[in-house]
């Protein structure tokens, strides 16, 4: 008889847990569909653009010129690199991902290069959000994302493994592999390039959507840009960004005199990805000095 009850107690607590996850999947679903409802009526200014294209400098001379509050990446995600795969292939839905970083979705400057090759999302869960794009040249882009991995560039292959900055980042690892992208790459440098390409046909696919800012452009006149920018989108200047033009946000590369030498055999996966998209925006097709 004691077995009996015994048994008949862990039934009921089995079900009241089952009718508690229950309940609370409910009460999830019912908020996250308020939180998303109320974020698609903000109005937010997303910066996009592959990583060490210029986004964050930009993103946070905007957020100090203007006094608005900004997301310089969404650093919890990076915890969670597999995420954009599972998004890619549908296994997690892009609701889910903006769901789980509401609060940096809150606010009205979102840099995250991350979330550039998530354009035509973004455009439906904030339809009235705003899009700047930034872009470097090609070479000169990846050469400092290198420069920063501390990978040279003109290696067949790469393994990393033997590479202390990639074996330390899954997020960095899934950057240099564009296969889950649809693009089997030759070599890592083909991978990055392909990301660049990607950047470059986001933005052409609807221009008038954008604000395209060129890092070279910024570089010359970065007050300039900054401020323009702000105007640009309606936002007043709270504050003289003049002293604060050249703070380091991330750390510097090294300069390359010579991409041929640099790159060896790579430097034609970036040709090839990169050249018609490179021209159009305005990119001389000889090898540019490359900036930190």
């Amino acid at each position: 008889m004691l077995e009996k009850h015994r048994a008949l107690l862990k039934r009921i607590e089995a079900n009241l847990e089952l009718v508690a996850m229950r309940g609370f999947e409910r009460i999830r679903r019912a908020h996250k569909q308020k939180v998303l409802a109320k974020l698609r009526q903000t109005e937010p200014v997303f910066i996009l653009g592959v990583q060490k294209s210029g986004t964050t400098a930009i993103a946070a001379l905007l957020a100090e010129a203007t006094g608005l509050p900004a997301t310089l990446d969404i650093t919890r995600a990076i915890n969670r690199p597999g995420a954009k795969i599972l998004r890619r292939y549908g296994v997690e839905g892009f609701d889910d991902f903006i769901y789980r970083y509401r609060k940096e979705f809150s606010r009205k400057i979102v840099k995250e290069p991350g979330l550039t090759f998530d354009y035509e999302c973004l455009r439906t869960y904030f339809p009235k959000a705003r899009f700047v794009m930034i872009m470097r040249e090609p070479k000169d882009n990846i050469r400092s994302i290198l420069n920063r991995l501390k990978v040279p560039g003109n290696l067949k292959e790469l393994d990393p493994e033997e590479w202390p900055e990639l074996k330390r980042s899954p997020a960095w690892r899934i950057n240099l592999d564009s296969s889950w992208l649809g693009h089997w790459p030759e070599s890592y440098v083909d991978s990055l390039a392909y990301r660049w390409r990607l950047s470059a046909e986001t933005y052409f696919s609807q221009p008038e959507a954008f604000i395209l800012i060129r890092y070279e452009d910024f570089l010359a006149d970065k007050k300039g840009i900054v401020e323009g920018l702000a105007q640009n989108l309606g936002f007043g200047i709270a504050s003289d960004v003049a002293g604060k033009v050249d703070n380091q946000y991330q750390s510097k590369g090294k300069r390359v005199m010579d991409y041929e030498e640099y790159y060896g055999g790579n430097i034609a996966c970036i040709r090839q990805q990169c050249g018609d998209f490179s021209e159009r925006l305005g990119y001389s097709s000889r090898l540019p000095k490359s900036t930190k």
